[in-house]
């Protein structure tokens, strides 16, 4: 569980059991890697999955990607468990597992889409995100940025949850990064929460995740679009962390500020659903 901030349940998470989708390629080898450093922190068990096509033949080089996960893991003492399930398809499959075990989290690894796409995570991560029960965390990975050395977090109710927050801190806490907080909140037009507990136990923060906290208040612009372009130019961040929240009829809603910025940039992005 998150330690700080404990008496707000808005920013829970947690690791006991996570499953990272699998495919051929790097993008879900990032994600993989990424569960296993959080996994030296906070004990994770990992399941790798794959999902089995019901009308494809060829299938056998997905379960060698998901037993090299789990030799990867006996290697560095961390629980994984090489998982197959068969579904009609990917997207389906993977929605299907995360209902019959009691996952705490999803991992998915997808590559970026250009700017003229209309999906923002391809066809199996828009599917995946918009119909999964548990928290799911959607990488669009460019591949060279893993490590993570440095990680911004723009803070504002238009971009953010508490709960993707909490990942951001898990992360840099797992990997040891350094965290740029952007404080945007002036952006908001209407701000429910305003995030105001994170900034008045930003100590208890820092003495539970590791110090190299920089906060930065930046007014270059009128636009959070172009404020955010100005902010990454500026501190040039390995990964940003979005979040996004079901509304009340259970449909997630992308707005257009983290569409934009999740296909203009050349970072790694994560954009977290609880």
């Amino acid at each position: 569980y998150i330690l700080m901030l404990e008496t707000s349940r808005a920013y829970l998470l947690k690791f006991d059991r996570v499953v990272v989708p699998m495919a051929k390629g790097d993008r879900s080898r990032v994600v993989l890697d990424l569960a296993f450093s959080i996994s030296d922190t906070y004990n994770t068990e990992i399941t790798a999955l794959t999902v089995k096509e019901e009308l494809k033949v060829t299938w056998s080089d997905k379960v060698n990607v998901i037993i090299n996960a789990y030799r990867d893991g006996k290697e560095r003492n961390i629980k994984v468990i090489p998982k197959v399930r068969t579904s009609r398809s990917v997207k389906q499959g993977i929605v299907e597992e995360v209902e019959t075990r009691n996952y705490d989290l999803l991992m998915l690894g997808t590559f970026k889409r250009s700017v003229l796409s209309g999906s923002l995570f391809g066809g199996i991560g828009d599917y995946v995100i918009k119909n999964s029960k548990i928290p799911t965390a959607v990488f669009s990975v460019k591949g060279s940025m893993f490590p993570y050395r440095k990680i911004l977090v723009p803070v504002c109710e238009t971009l953010n949850t508490r709960a993707s927050f909490s990942l951001a801190m898990h992360i840099k806490k797992a990997l040891g990064s350094d965290l740029v907080i952007a404080d945007l909140r002036k952006y908001d037009k209407k701000r429910t929460h305003g995030f105001q507990t994170l900034f008045d136990r930003m100590g208890e923060m820092v003495s539970t995740y590791g110090e190299n906290v920089t906060v930065i208040r930046p007014s270059f612009s009128t636009s959070l679009l172009d404020e955010m372009d100005l902010v990454i130019r500026d501190q040039r961040p390995d990964l940003i962390v979005f979040g996004v929240a079901d509304s009340k009829s259970g449909k997630v809603r992308f707005n257009s500020n983290i569409k934009n910025l999740v296909k203009s940039t050349v970072q790694d992005i994560v954009v977290l659903k609880k």
